[in-house]
């Protein structure tokens, strides 16, 4: 279950005095997303074992290549090597692409989702996808 990132308190222990027990919702949230970028970052990782070349400006090039999402795509679903006029629903798999805002490791001082920030890292900084594979488990 995926929780709303909220900042009301949440008691772990049922203490009715606010014991240092609680924990915040928001902590909760961000372990939930943590999860969640590991595991895309798993899918990456296994997407672009079966796509080896990289794409930019597109999920999927007309020579078989993919980008780092639709690397992400290929390595949750078994895709055709034809793949050019799929347009992945990737928020459907990891609620962290819309549900969390990191900056540019470039230092370019974006700070946007993490979907726009993989894109902008695959097409305009041209990393590889294994670097941002490296960069999601940081």
């Amino acid at each position: 279950m995926r929780l709303r990132l909220v900042k009301r308190r949440m008691r772990t222990t049922g203490e009715p005095d606010g014991s240092p027990a609680e924990e915040t919702r928001e902590a909760g949230m961000h372990q939930v997303l943590r999860a969640d970028q590991i595991e895309l970052a798993d899918a990456i990782a296994e997407g672009a074992k079966r796509r080896p070349s990289q794409a930019f400006g597109e999920y999927f090039s007309a020579k078989g290549g993919s980008c780092a999402l639709g690397a992400a795509y290929e390595g949750a679903y078994a895709l055709p090597q034809e793949a050019g006029s799929i347009r992945p629903r990737l928020d459907r798999l990891f609620d962290c692409l819309e549900n969390v805002r990191r900056r540019c490791p470039e230092g370019c001082n974006k700070r946007l989702p993490l979907n726009a920030i993989i894109l902008h890292l695959n097409d305009d900084h041209h990393w590889t996808r294994e670097q941002i594979v490296s960069w999601l488990r940081k």
